[in-house]
């Protein structure tokens, strides 16, 4: 993987670029990021995409420059805008890249750029969703501590251990980086076990005696996501709310009856784009391009 803050000119060979003053910034996280980034260098102008911290290789979108790791800052970030010529740029941060997200929020207006962020529909509950909401992580912590001793399956599936300490198996997909805050999960009045995914296995490491690891990716079949539920006995779903597409995983708890505790990104004030269509029309209007 490049290291921490490497810049890498991976444009596509035939990429055009008609005047290199039109240079587009897009700190990216979201699938609809690497959309926006490639529907851009397809019309001509010069994207940059970057990822802050990515997990396994990643590949340059198609037709664009790939910068991964730190800034170095809103010092750092400034510094590279200026150093870049970038004319605009785009906030297509994933919802809960809360640092990052501030970052940009702060540094807009003193840029002085055309400035465009991506805010991503959040996930609503449908027929059968049993959810709660939450707008910091104590917040949810406290919620499940009041939801009471879980209803295990059949008893011949369960463990002693299980049914004496009515713990409740929590599967947490929250990522490795984020798990520290929910670690009172485990602790005094809640006591539950914890099953949680990662994609690289050399992540997470210091808490592999606190939770049991999942290693792989989400999947979006169904019927895998309820097997995996089912294989762990899981009694409720703790995850954050990224908004897009809906997830298998929320479709496998509602089918196995399960409550979903969900972790609401912050609040951003300002104007935002909830499509990433739009803003590709409007970056290409700032261009000249439309």
């Amino acid at each position: 993987m490049p290291t921490d803050a490497q810049h890498l000119d991976a444009r596509h060979p035939g990429a055009q670029h008609p005047d290199a003053g039109h240079h587009v910034l897009i700190l990216g996280g979201t699938r609809d990021a690497r959309q926006l980034a490639e529907a851009l260098a397809a019309q001509g102008l010069r994207v940059t995409f970057a990822l802050h911290r990515p997990t396994g290789a990643v590949p340059p979108p198609s037709g664009c420059s790939l910068h991964l790791g730190s800034f170095g800052g809103e010092e750092g970030l400034a510094d590279f805008i200026r150093a870049q010529g970038v004319t605009q740029w785009v906030n297509a941060l994933h919802p809960h890249a809360t640092t990052m997200q501030a970052r940009t929020i702060k540094l807009a207006p003193a840029v002085g750029l055309p400035f465009h962020r991506l805010e991503r529909p959040l996930w609503q509950p449908g027929a059968g969703d049993r959810w709660s909401r939450h707008d910091s992580v104590e917040a949810l912590i406290a919620g499940i501590a009041r939801m009471g001793s879980p209803a295990h399956g059949k008893p011949e599936t369960a463990t002693a251990t299980d049914i004496g300490a009515q713990r409740h198996r929590l599967l947490l997909t929250v990522g490795p980086k984020s798990l520290a805050d929910f670690l009172p999960l485990t602790g005094p009045g809640i006591e539950a076990a914890l099953f949680t995914r990662r994609f690289d296995t050399a992540r997470g490491e210091a808490f592999d005696r606190l939770v049991t690891w999942i290693d792989g990716a989400p999947d979006p079949d169904l019927a895998a996501e309820t097997a995996l539920i089912e294989a762990h006995r899981i009694t409720a779903l703790v995850t954050k709310n990224s908004g897009g597409p809906r997830p298998a995983k929320l479709d496998a708890a509602a089918t196995a009856g399960l409550p979903v505790f969900l972790l609401n990104p912050p609040r951003l004030a300002g104007p935002a784009y909830s499509r990433w269509s739009d803003i590709r029309d409007a970056a290409l209007a700032v261009a000249d391009l439309r």
